[in-house]
């Protein structure tokens, strides 16, 4: 599982919004900081490129697929955070595994983005990542069989949270 966190400058006096606010935003309809209890200032949106998968998640959990008002389109998630912690206003979304300190994330309907949370369901901005197959496990070659053990199994899952995936257990 994958957490996105929606973060902000650190000057920003913004802790948290509702996830229609945050739908707000995006869209264009929420503008300025004081709307949602922060200073008057404009709002920068900053967003991932199109085809980006942290978008298109971040999109469609929203509701909002192709109806964002990005003032900046960045090709990566390096370049989202580093765009959001130089430019006051500026907010963003990136995967909570490269969350750092040169950010705020905020929390959303009241929950922080946090391991637990996400894992709980209580945060609503994440996404699964999926393995496929066609047909049952049990019917594919030795190979593929032995690949979802192994993904499956503790040192899988010991890689996939070392890289800052959340397990699903």
């Amino acid at each position: 599982i994958d957490g996105i966190a929606v973060c902000v400058d650190p000057a920003n006096t913004v802790t948290g919004l509702t996830k229609q606010q945050l739908t707000d935003i995006y869209t264009g309809t929420i503008t300025n900081w004081s709307e949602v209890g922060g200073s008057d200032s404009p709002i920068i949106v900053v967003g991932r490129e199109a085809g980006s998968g942290t978008r298109g998640a971040f999109e469609e959990i929203l509701g909002i697929e192709d109806a964002c008002a990005y003032a900046n389109e960045l090709d990566s998630t390096g370049a989202v955070m580093a765009k959001v912690a130089s430019t006051p206003g500026a907010i963003g979304y990136v995967s909570l595994d490269v969350l750092d300190d040169s950010v705020v994330a905020l929390a959303l309907d009241d929950v922080e983005p946090t391991v637990d949370n996400i894992k709980s369901g209580s945060y609503f901005l994440s996404r699964p990542f999926v393995m496929a197959t066609n047909g049952e496990i049990s019917a594919q070659s030795e190979l593929v069989q032995a690949w979802f053990d192994f993904v499956l199994g503790a040192e899988g899952q010991e890689i996939a949270t070392s890289v800052g995936l959340i397990t699903v257990e």
